[in-house]
């Protein structure tokens, strides 16, 4: 490339071209930057994620017991030449009953994924444009009480990172074993769900401490 032409011109063409790559970059980064309310940062969408679960706790807290799981974060791209985290939280409930999660499912306006003796599900997009799923073990439990847990999971999607994306994590149990993780959502009347947790193949988490609800 450039071989015909004056080593003073094959100069001056490399340069321009470095320059209309960077101009380029600088573009498409320009043109990535959030213009619309969904795309708000990662730590903002954290913050939105966590008062959805939240809300949640609150009018879930009574009849069931109450575990919030560990924040994770996985990287992802936004566009091509930006980076991003897509965030995620569980809330396990046991001892659901139907009333609890139908009127939680009204109350996120979500709809039906799945519907049947092993597994019914509903999915939606909230405020704060959070992805928020609840999956049960059955649509009919008996005696309108779930006897297995139901998880309620919130998802924020890719979102740009302009700001760190704090999560506090106290020290352990005494007892604690290394596999043991901390999530913790703050309640609608100041309360604090906080649990101890450990990741499962059967169910969403196995709780070892909880707080129990927003009490």
């Amino acid at each position: 490339m450039f071989s015909n032409v004056s080593a003073r011109w094959r100069r001056r063409l490399r340069a321009a071209v470095a320059v209309w790559a960077v101009l380029l970059v600088a573009l498409a980064f320009a043109g990535s930057r959030a213009t619309v309310s969904e795309q708000v940062d990662a730590a903002g969408a954290r913050e939105a994620m966590d008062a959805v679960l939240g809300a949640a706790a609150g009018s879930l807290t009574g009849a069931a017991v109450l575990a919030a799981g560990p924040l994770h974060a996985e990287s992802c791209d936004v566009t091509p030449v930006r980076p991003g985290l897509s965030l995620e939280r569980t809330l396990q409930v046991s001892g659901a009953t139907v009333d609890q999660i139908e009127a939680l499912v009204e109350t996120y306006a979500l709809r039906v994924l799945t519907e049947g003796a092993e597994e019914a599900s509903w999915s939606g997009d909230v405020e704060g444009f959070i992805g928020l799923r609840v999956n049960a073990p059955g649509s009919d439990p008996a005696g309108g009480r779930w006897s297995e847990p139901v998880a309620v999971q919130a998802v924020t999607g890719c979102r740009p990172i302009e700001a760190p994306v704090g999560s506090f994590t106290p020290d352990p149990p005494i007892d604690a074993a290394e596999s043991w993780e901390f999530g913790a959502v703050d309640c609608p009347g100041g309360e604090r769900l906080s649990s101890w947790t450990e990741p499962v193949e059967a169910e969403p988490m196995r709780v070892h401490e909880t707080t129990g609800g927003c009490v």
